[in-house]
């Protein structure tokens, strides 16, 4: 998609019967036994909604591959249809247990795109003792806030947007602060690179944008404005051509790499990790503490 930018969502694959098991993942490290340790506790809550944008801002929500439709504009789909908007709708959830130091947790299911409570299958991977991994059976829990069929429409085009992360001291329960992450996209803003789109919103008089409690952002997605889908040759150093129609927020000014200003000088880093051969399937989205 971008040199910088090896993303894990494609409209085009992971979803269905061909892609169990090559879902993006959702990674988190407080902290490691080699040498990197964290004084920190963390809470981490993940803003999420639709990862892709048909191109057209109608409230008809279409997957090109698949060519199933989800008409989000009926009523059943008011966190994710606010506004008259389509998409840049996020929802605050919460991973439900706090991070000690040295803990993580990866949190991923077979066939969902998005770990999202009350799914059918959820195999939540590489959470060995101490973590406990019935904590992570909600995947990124809503609180109740989602309609069941938003939650079905998350599970299969969902992603993370940014992270939220309160931190606190672990020896004496201090709150530190609030740290806000967004991955790096060096080619925005558009203009950059020139398949990146931006939204129309819902009139189509301007670019739509995304607004939320810390700011708003414009909206932007990955086409060459074809429905020609993503080919990539991993045989020839990996080129291709992308056409994800993926959803971003142009939140330059949220880094994807915080200091938490606390006891001990560390990093707080939201980074995309690429997956061999390909660069969509199985990739990982890596919050970590460092």
């Amino acid at each position: 998609m971008a040199t910088n930018y090896f993303s894990p969502w494609d409209i085009w694959y992971n979803r269905g019967a061909d892609f169990i098991g090559l879902q993006p993942s959702y990674v988190i490290t407080n902290g490691d036994v080699d040498g990197n340790f964290s004084p920190y506790v963390l809470k981490v809550h993940a803003w999420v909604g639709l990862a892709y944008f048909d191109g057209k801002n109608d409230g008809i929500f279409e997957d090109h591959h698949t060519q199933n439709t989800f008409a989000i504009n009926n009523g059943g789909y008011p966190n994710l249809f606010a506004n008259g908007e389509e998409v840049g709708n996020l929802v605050k959830t919460t991973i439900s247990t706090l991070f000690q130091p040295q803990e993580g947790a990866r949190i991923e299911d077979m066939e969902d795109h998005l770990p999202m409570p009350g799914g059918t299958d959820p195999r939540y991977l590489n959470t060995p003792p101490p973590y406990n991994w019935a904590a992570w059976a909600n995947g990124f829990d809503d609180g109740g806030i989602l309609q069941p069929m938003e939650l079905l429409l998350l599970r299969d085009y969902g992603k993370v947007f940014f992270y939220e992360v309160d931190v606190f001291e672990a020896a004496t329960n201090a709150f530190v602060g609030t740290y806000i992450l967004h991955p790096e996209i060096q080619t925005l803003p558009q203009g950059t690179n020139k398949k990146w789109h931006p939204v129309p919103n819902v009139l189509g008089t301007a670019q739509a944008q995304g607004s939320l409690s810390f700011g708003s952002f414009n909206l932007h997605y990955y086409t060459d404005t074809s429905f020609n889908p993503t080919v990539y040759d991993n045989t020839s150093g990996g080129s291709g051509k992308c056409n994800s129609f993926e959803l971003v927020f142009d939140a330059a000014g949220i880094k994807h790499e915080q200091t938490i200003t606390g006891s001990v000088p560390k990093k707080l880093s939201m980074e995309i990790w690429q997956d061999v051969p390909t660069f969509w399937q199985r990739s990982t989205l890596h919050l970590r503490v460092h």
